[in-house]
């Protein structure tokens, strides 16, 4: 596990970012959740000003009550928000996510991701790769560069020069995730999996049975979808925030018996600290992800090992292209569940 500490002389931000050791974290990262951060905390200020202490989206659909979904477990909103407004308390539990990546790295004939693997991704025919997205759609792809970027030979694992596509995620799917449109700047979003009764709302992929008997509710804690980002990175003001929301505080030292049981350490592995499930699980932040590419690529931290591609199930595995491919496709479907062509 390694911690940075970065003051920077324009901002009265403090970053700071707990990553696991073979993770890369570059200046692109830090600047793009400065960014999104300080966004968030501008659209807490205008719910501030406004008369009922919530953020708008401009041009913001009106939906009869009696036609929402119903929750259908410990959610206080049912999985159809769009674009209804957003209280305080809400957007104070919003944060900029991560996602783990690696660069496929298959010169070697044995690879299990070759031969059309990763073109079978999951959900392909519920939820395809929007046509303007996706690996096959030849634009708006990201840059691997910004992640990934390794000069030959490569060192240890990582492969060297590697193109858009060879980006690829297996810790979530899209039937685990959602989209909302927030108002300006941030726009639409990505929701990652969170605890049901923490869900601040967006529009689930599997909104209207599109899974069928697949997935007949909606992922909250499950393994393979949660989306384990190997870390957490925030600003102090995050920090201390975290500390007050959290159970047994989020900072040191942990006196909550009750909490922590007498020993911090006792329950809980590398996962909880290192891999921020403490943040998503136990102190109910919601992580969000930018559908804005130039951004998103600016969300998926390399994974430098790069040895998941060969130990993990291969079916678990996606383009980083098709995914955000996949968070378009939801993204139309939401519009048009509130009337926009």
């Amino acid at each position: 596990m390694a911690l940075l500490l970065c003051n920077t002389p324009s901002t009265p931000l403090i970053n700071r970012t707990t990553q696991e050791d073979d993770m890369r974290v570059t200046s692109d990262h830090m600047m793009n959740f400065l960014e999104m951060s300080s966004q968030i905390e501008s659209l807490i200020h205008t719910a501030e000003k406004n008369q009922d202490e919530k953020a708008h989206v401009k041009n913001e659909s009106t939906r009869d009550g009696s036609t929402r979904e119903t929750p259908s477990d410990n959610a206080p909103v049912g999985n159809d928000v769009v674009d209804d407004p957003l209280t305080i308390q809400a957007l104070k539990r919003v944060i900029p996510g991560f996602l783990r990546v690696e660069a496929l790295d298959d010169r070697f004939e044995s690879h299990q991701l070759r031969n059309g693997v990763l073109d079978e991704f999951t959900f392909k025919e519920k939820v395809p790769a929007h046509p303007e997205y996706g690996s096959s759609s030849a634009s708006n792809w990201i840059d691997p560069n910004v992640c990934c970027a390794e000069d030959e030979p490569g060192r240890g694992n990582m492969k060297p020069n590697p193109v858009s596509n060879d980006i690829i995620l297996w810790e979530t799917n899209i039937g685990a995730a959602g989209v909302r449109k927030y108002p300006e700047p941030l726009g639409w979003m990505g929701a990652m999996p969170v605890q049901d009764i923490a869900d601040v709302g967006s529009f689930w992929s599997g909104y209207g049975n599109i899974f069928g008997d697949a997935l007949k509710s909606r992922p909250r804690r499950v393994d393979q979808t949660l989306g384990q980002q190997a870390g957490f990175m925030a600003t102090r003001s995050q920090i201390l925030f975290f500390d007050e929301i959290c159970p047994g505080g989020f900072l040191p030292p942990y006196e909550d018996d009750q909490q922590w049981k007498g020993d911090s350490l006792q329950r809980h592995a590398v996962e909880f600290w290192s891999g921020g499930f403490q943040l998503f699980g136990q102190c109910l932040l919601n992580r969000v992800l930018s559908l804005d590419p130039k951004r998103f690529e600016r969300q998926l931290l390399y994974h430098t090992a790069n040895n998941k591609q060969r130990t993990k199930g291969k079916k678990l595995f996606v383009r980083a292209n098709d995914f955000l491919g996949q968070l378009h496709t939801v993204k139309e479907r939401a519009e048009k569940s509130i009337g926009v062509e």
